[in-house]
């Protein structure tokens, strides 16, 4: 006959044991999902620094790029050229100064953008490898464009020109790991600087030239722009930011 004491033990040393295996369940269920949300949450945030650091280097590299195409066109229209070979002198030589600092800038904080883009390509995520690997052709294209030796030599640079360009335009008061481009004003103040302006010396000789003969550059100057376009269209497939920056910077 069962002992009804040794029964109920019995009965209370297994459930005790399900409950132990229940908790330790619990527990190791716990833990693996913990586990799984902690990387899902790790990746999500790995996604969202690649994203922000894009969009660091990505935005200002789409402003100087549809800046810099926006001059070109003005400066291949005959209309606009007009305004800086003026009947008034004075106004005429006020205007041919603007446009000539302003047009180095603009190519200048482009190349700037090029090379800082340049130094951080490996870590750039536009969402895909495909785009990835479509942002450095076009990039490229852009640099063929601008060095190549096939016709007139007016505005080209060669590929070591345009990198040494670049990099004077960094701004050396911004931190390494937050690199920006000179503003306007410094760049002005700098050209009185003949170790810096002498970099720009050519391609301010060739502005100068361009504007007595509009032909004679059209060829390069049409090929940068669309160049420039195509990189522009990488950048902002969906055309929210160029308008708004030409706008303002034309």
């Amino acid at each position: 006959m069962l002992d009804p004491c040794s029964t109920l033990a019995r009965m209370g040393n297994a459930l005790a044991v399900i409950a132990a295996l229940t908790s330790v369940s619990g527990a190791l269920v716990t833990v693996v999902l913990g586990a799984r949300f902690e990387r899902r949450r790790l990746l999500e945030q790995r996604r969202q620094e690649r994203r922000d650091h894009t969009d660091r280097y990505s935005g200002p590299l789409l402003a100087a790029a549809s800046s810099l195409a926006s001059r070109l066109r003005n400066v291949m229209d005959p209309e606009q050229v007009k305004e800086f070979s003026s009947e008034d002198e004075q106004r005429g030589q006020r205007y041919l100064g603007y446009a000539i600092n302003e047009t180095l800038y603009r190519i200048g904080r482009y190349l700037c953008w090029v090379h800082i883009t340049s130094r951080h390509v490996r870590v750039l995520d536009m969402g895909n490898e495909e785009r990835n690997r479509q942002l450095v052709r076009r990039l490229a294209a852009v640099q063929r464009a601008i060095s190549s030796r096939d016709g007139d030599l007016t505005f080209m640079l060669l590929g070591g020109e345009q990198w040494a360009l670049g990099e004077l335009m960094v701004d050396p008061d911004r931190p390494a790991d937050d690199p920006g481009c000179i503003s306007y004003v410094k760049f002005v103040d700098r050209l009185d600087d003949p170790k810096f302006a002498r970099w720009f010396q050519s391609l301010k000789q060739d502005i100068a030239a361009y504007i007595s003969d509009l032909e004679r550059a059209r060829p390069r100057l049409t090929a940068i722009t669309e160049a420039l376009d195509d990189l522009i269209l990488l950048l902002d497939p969906r055309g929210i930011w160029v308008p708004f920056d030409e706008s303002i910077d034309a």
